[in-house]
């Protein structure tokens, strides 16, 4: 792999820096794999994230090296890569202008997304599509993944026979990405990756037979993970992205009438299967199985499915209001918060995602934005079905005839790229992007670039440059000194750079969270002193998590104390503290009805009444038809004994959904109160109890 001459110092530099990205790529199909138990808030998510930046932040180092000493190491003129930047500065200028540019560009502990994680995902691209590509080495690299997937289905596997717990609780399995959904896009990719691999493959060899049965034995374990994954949105996405190659096939094959034949008779038995599955959803067989059932029960009108069309109808709404960049990344709650339909109320009362990747890129960078992430697609599509360009060392484009090679991939072969790609992006109009499908998703348009490149080897390259430099070149030892002197300053830089990276991007962000979860779990001191410190040096870090550190410091500091002794010193210290950091929070983001919410609900609680109706107020304003604001605000002002106030607001959350259990409780307990036992009775015949 590293067969790299050392002779001279520039060779070694460039030795070296092709080690440490190799390392990361090597890396990089275990970062799925990272969970930091209880040592960090959300550990599923942080950990991860946390390594894909500080992997990609080095090898981007070592990877500017490589391109200043060997021009085959640069990425060429593509419309993908202007694209995929181009992506990235719509998404960067639209959280800039956005609601929260902090919140856009850091993200937080739940997520880890925001601009940065694109800046790292687009970093990883151009080190994947010009190294992997020059190397030649992709087919290994997919391999290796798959070889990392084996493990995480087979992880899978035994969470599903009761040898390894999940995380989640439940019967559906998670692997170690501590959520269903990731693990189903997870085994989405791998399937299709095997696939691919699969029909590159020869019949006629030994070898080649062997690896087939190998991918299809990949497929069958990845397949049987998504299903006990019971993840509906990545399931529908395989039957999608399978239906839509096969097709293709069905189509476009002309050489190979056995596999045309073949993908038409795949496309009528999905076609019969889907609407057979349809037509007999409530079977009792169907019924009982926790998957299928599943599956039966998508409807647009009952359930997640009728939730999630009216948190889409929130997000157009909140789209049409700014059409052009959108609110930013991360800042689909102001959209919730502002346009919420009081009948989400038996639903999350706090979504932070469209889960629908239209609406969501519409919210966070409006239609620019859409239109960005869609390119990548569109050109990705455009690069596998066009004819590749292949190139010569001199970098001249030539057809493939004219070098006796082709790169050019067949008919099947481009059908199940798009079929990837085509399931994903299905699946994605259902659920939302994690840290491991995005890693997944670079990786495929990094090897869509790489064809558009062609294969053409370092070695190669570096002799061509060689031998011309030393053709024309009079003074070669003065050129080599040259050469010598300004590789030393590129690795230096290169090294000051990942440091400054490192230490810029992750190390602060990283050490406020191991920090914060040890306020939060500490018991050592059973003052909870040193839980109070904690929680100050956390927040004195200054970084991305101090919303999720204020917000966690509103229940510790009320319900992780003894009531039946009173408030201690400690406690009352917690109390200033928390008080003081949720009014901050309210005071840095007065456009957040979270942000308000939290800072009245908690003055509430302690009995600060008038304070907390300002914020209350404020909350209400920020988003009138949510009826767990109006809660607060009503009790608010029942604790200050306007109950003629209380009624008012506990009537406006009434009308509201008059079929809301809680808010109907709400209304009629204050009526009784204020003496209006007639209206009371009123109520109770127009709206009765539903039956059980």
């Amino acid at each position: 792999m590293f067969a790299f001459p050392t002779s001279n110092g520039m060779n070694l530099h460039k030795f070296f820096a092709n080690a440490v990205v190799f390392a990361g790529f090597v890396a990089v199909p275990f970062i799925p794999f990272i969970v930091l138990g209880q040592s960090t808030f959300f550990p599923f998510i942080t950990g991860k994230n946390f390594a894909f930046r500080a992997l990609v932040e080095i090898m981007f180092s070592a990877w500017i090296v490589l391109a200043v000493i060997d021009p085959a190491y640069r990425p060429k003129k593509s419309y993908l890569l202007y694209a995929f930047a181009a992506f990235v500065g719509i998404i960067t200028l639209a959280s800039i202008f956005g609601a929260d540019p902090a919140k856009s560009f850091w993200s937080n502990y739940e997520r880890m997304e925001g601009v940065v994680t694109y800046f790292h995902l687009f970093a990883y691209f151009v080190v994947a599509s010009t190294v992997l590509t020059v190397r030649g080495f992709w087919r290994p690299y997919l391999n290796f993944n798959l070889f990392a997937g084996v493990i995480m289905a087979i992880i899978g596997v035994m969470q599903w026979a009761g040898h390894v717990k999940i995380s989640q609780g439940g019967i559906r399995i998670d692997g170690t990405l501590g959520n269903t959904e990731y693990l189903g896009t997870y085994a989405l990719f791998n399937i299709f990756i095997a696939l691919f691999l699969l029909v590159r493959e020869k019949l006629d060899t030994t070898g080649g037979n062997i690896r087939m049965v190998i991918y299809g034995l990949i497929i069958i374990l990845q397949t049987f993970a998504l299903y006990h994954s019971g993840t509906r949105g990545a399931i529908l996405g395989l039957i999608a992205g399978l239906g839509l190659a096969t097709l293709l096939v069905a189509i476009f094959e002309k050489n190979n009438k056995l596999i045309r034949k073949s993908a038409i008779g795949i496309v009528i038995a999905i076609i019969l299967f889907v609407g057979g599955f349809i037509a007999i959803r409530d079977a009792s067989f169907i019924q009982q199985s926790p998957v299928l059932s599943r599956l039966a029960a998508i409807s647009p009108t009952e359930g997640t499915g009728h939730a999630r069309l009216m948190v889409w109808g929130m997000a157009y709404e909140g789209f049409k209001e700014k059409p052009i960049l959108g609110w930013g990344m991360d800042n689909f709650m102001y959209v919730f918060s502002k346009y919420y339909d009081p009948n989400m109320y038996a639903q999350e009362q706090w979504f932070d995602r469209a889960h629908n990747v239209v609406f969501d890129w519409l919210v966070a960078g409006g239609a620019l934005g859409l239109l960005g992430y869609l390119s990548l697609f569109g050109l990705s599509l455009y690069y596998i079905w066009r004819p590749a360009p292949l190139e010569t060392a001199s970098g001249r484009s030539v057809a493939p005839s004219l070098t006796g090679r082709t790169d050019e991939l067949s008919v099947l072969e481009k059908s199940v790229l798009t079929g990837l790609l085509g399931g994903y992006f299905f699946q994605n109009l259902f659920v939302f992007d994690n840290i491991t499908s995005l890693i997944y998703f670079g990786m495929i348009l990094a090897y869509v670039e790489g064809m558009n490149r062609g294969q053409l080897t370092t070695d190669t390259a570096s002799q061509t440059t060689d031998r011309n430099a030393e053709n024309k070149s009079k003074n070669i030892k003065k050129d080599a000194a040259e050469k010598e002197d300004l590789t030393f300053m590129v690795s230096g830089g290169a090294f000051i750079f990942a440091i400054v990276l490192l230490y810029n991007v992750n190390y602060s962000p990283f050490m406020q969270n191991i920090t914060f979860i040890k306020g939060l779990t500490d018991r050592t001191d059973p003052s909870l002193a040193r839980n109070l410190a904690f929680f100050k040096d956390a927040l004195a870090y200054d970084s991305m998590g101090e919303t999720e550190i204020r917000e966690q410091l509103t229940p510790f500091s009320t319900t992780a104390f003894d009531s039946s002794k009173g408030i201690s010193d400690i406690q009352q210290q917690f109390l200033l503290l928390t008080k003081s950091e949720l009014e901050k929070q309210a005071a840095e983001h007065p456009s957040d009805a979270r942000a308000q919410l939290f800072a009245g609900s908690f003055l509430s609680k302690v009995g600060k009444y008038d304070e907390s109706l300002v914020y209350l107020n404020k909350a209400a304003e920020l988003s009138p038809t949510k009826q767990s604001i109006l809660f607060e605000l009503g009790n608010a002002h029942y604790g200050n004994k306007n109950t003629a106030k209380a009624e008012e607001i506990f009537k406006r959350a009434f009308e509201l959904a008059p079929e809301y259990p809680e808010a109907k409780k709400f209304y009629l307990q204050v009526l009784e109160l204020n003496g209006k036992h007639a209206e009371t009775v009123k109520i109770l015949k127009e709206y009765p109890a539903p039956k059980v």
